[in-house]
C-alpha cells in the first residue's frame, strides 16, 4: 500500500546509506584503520631504531679478591657472569657505612652512607660492590680495566 512516491524515496535514502558506508569504508581502507586480523602496522623506521644502551657501571657479589695483582672477580646474578676488574692507579675505593645501626635508625636517619677510603686489602669475598667504569660495558666483557669507582657497599 505505498505509493511510488514513497517507496522511490525510500529507495534513495537506502542507496544513501549504502553509499555513504562503501565511501566510508574505502576511507578507512586507505587510511590504514582495515586491518586483516592478525595484521600488524609496521612502525616508521624512526620509531623502530632504538639506540643501544651504554653500560657504564655494574654491581655484583665479590667471589675472588688479589690484592696482590689489584684485582677481584665480580658475580652478576642476574646475568649469570663472572667480570674481572682490575684496578687502576685513579681508581677511587671507598665502602659506603650507615652512621648508625640500619636494623635501629634514629628517628632523624637521613640514610645517607658516608664515603670511607679503603683499600683493595679491605675487600672480602661476598662483599657487594658497585664498580663505575669510564669505558662502555659491553655484555660480552670478561674483564673491566681500571674504574673510575668501586664501591664496597653496606
Amino acid at each position: 500500500m505505498f505509493s511510488m512516491e514513497k517507496s522511490g524515496s525510500s529507495k534513495m535514502i537506502i542507496m544513501g546509506v549504502i553509499g555513504a558506508v562503501v565511501l566510508l569504508g574505502a576511507v578507512l581502507y586507505f587510511a590504514g584503520g582495515s586491518k586483516k586480523v592478525g595484521q600488524t602496522a609496521t612502525p616508521p623506521a624512526s620509531q623502530t631504531a632504538v639506540p643501544p644502551v651504554e653500560v657504564r657501571s655494574i654491581a655484583g657479589r665479590v667471589t675472588a679478591v688479589d690484592a696482590a695483582a689489584k684485582s677481584f672477580t665480580l658475580l652478576q646474578a642476574r646475568e649469570k657472569r663472572e667480570i674481572k676488574i682490575q684496578l687502576g692507579e685513579a681508581t677511587n675505593f671507598v665502602r659506603l657505612v650507615f652512621p648508625f645501626d640500619i636494623a635501629n635508625p634514629p628517628a632523624d636517619a637521613t640514610f645517607t652512607p658516608e664515603r670511607q677510603q679503603v683499600t683493595i686489602a679491605n675487600l672480602k669475598v661476598g662483599d657487594q660492590v658497585f664498580v663505575r667504569a669510564a669505558e662502555v660495558i659491553q655484555p660480552a666483557d670478561k674483564e673491566v680495566v681500571g674504574p673510575t669507582e668501586v664501591q664496597i657497599l653496606p
